[in-house]
């Protein structure tokens, strides 16, 4: 008996150790870029590294993600309930100047950017419950494919942090690593977040006046087009001859003309379309995205995700 317990706790030691970050081999190039290019004191992110927790949650969830994995049918009513609705609505009323102010100098209407906000944080009321570090470090030394992706960005992470005064330890967001109201990877924090208030700060997390203007600001530069259409409705014969439900821009509006798509109210034939398929309460139904349409989709690569910031844009505004 007092033979096996030193053992037991050997190995339940072992196991913990393995847990921190310092225990996986990409971690040392993750510190040494840090601290030789970002001058970071090499025993802090030592300290960090070994206060950090690999999380298999992250790799899991990134692997099937709720728009991959759900019918249209189930997923919608993820971001689509009556109280989602109603907070869009009180949510454009309380920050009704600011919103009008990003629709002028960026074009994005109103309910466009708070569906965004609403899918991604429940307009600010639900940031995330993963922790930011952890949930980079996980995917920066695991994932795969995408595992140098997701080191940049827990580098960009933690550089930021340090500027903002903030705990890179403490900060807390999705399991992919996105954080604040709009729901931003470092990388897009760096390049879109913009001061929309003018105060002196670029504050995504507490600030729902610069996320609005981030938000706004990010479709911009995905090719937003100021008083475009976003998407219509169409009836279709045959689907089989056109390619649906892929954000590919290889099919313009007289293509699918030619393929019997009918659309109510027909735009500018030299304009690439996106030809969408879901099931619906009422069965399948078919649609043509336009440019606006792939620009939000830029948030988030998925045909279902793109489609709820539509319904619920336009659920809050009826």
């Amino acid at each position: 008996m007092y033979k096996i317990l030193p053992l037991i706790a050997v190995l339940l030691c072992s196991a913990v150790q393995a847990e921190n970050f310092l225990s996986f081999p990409r971690t040392a190039d993750v510190i040494r870029i840090l601290v030789d290019e970002h001058g970071f004191e090499q025993a802090v992110v030592e300290q960090w590294m070994s206060e950090g927790e690999y999380r298999q949650e992250s790799v899991s969830n990134l692997a099937a993600p709720a728009e991959k994995t759900k019918s249209y049918v189930e997923y919608k009513p993820m971001f689509l309930s009556w109280l989602t609705v109603r907070q869009g609505r009180a949510f454009i009323e309380e920050h009704q100047a600011l919103l009008k102010r990003a629709e002028e100098e960026y074009g994005v209407p109103a309910e466009i950017v708070a569906a965004i906000i609403g899918i991604e944080s429940r307009y600010g009321n639900s940031l995330g419950r993963h922790n930011t570090f952890n949930a980079l470090g996980s995917l920066a030394v695991t994932e795969g494919r995408r595992a140098d992706y997701f080191k940049r960005e827990w580098i960009k992470f933690i550089v930021y942090t340090r500027s903002l005064g903030m705990d890179p330890l403490a900060v807390k967001g999705s399991y992919a690593g996105a954080t604040g109201y709009p729901q931003f990877m470092p990388t897009s924090y760096e390049a879109y977040a913009v001061d929309h208030d003018s105060d002196g700060d670029i504050d995504i997390w507490q600030d729902p006046y610069d996320a609005i203007g981030s938000v706004a600001h990010y479709l911009s530069e995905n090719g937003w087009k100021r008083g475009q259409p976003i998407i219509s409705a169409v009836s279709v014969a045959d689907e089989s001859a056109i390619k649906i439900n892929s954000f590919s821009r290889d099919r313009k509006m007289s293509d699918v003309s030619a393929a019997g798509w009918e659309v109510e109210e027909p735009f500018d034939t030299d304009w690439y379309v996106f030809p969408v398929r879901l099931d619906t309460d009422d069965g399948q139904k078919y649609w043509l995205g336009y440019r606006n349409f792939w620009s939000i989709s830029r948030y988030n690569r998925s045909i279902a995700y793109t489609m709820a910031v539509v319904d619920l844009a336009r659920a809050i505004t009826e």
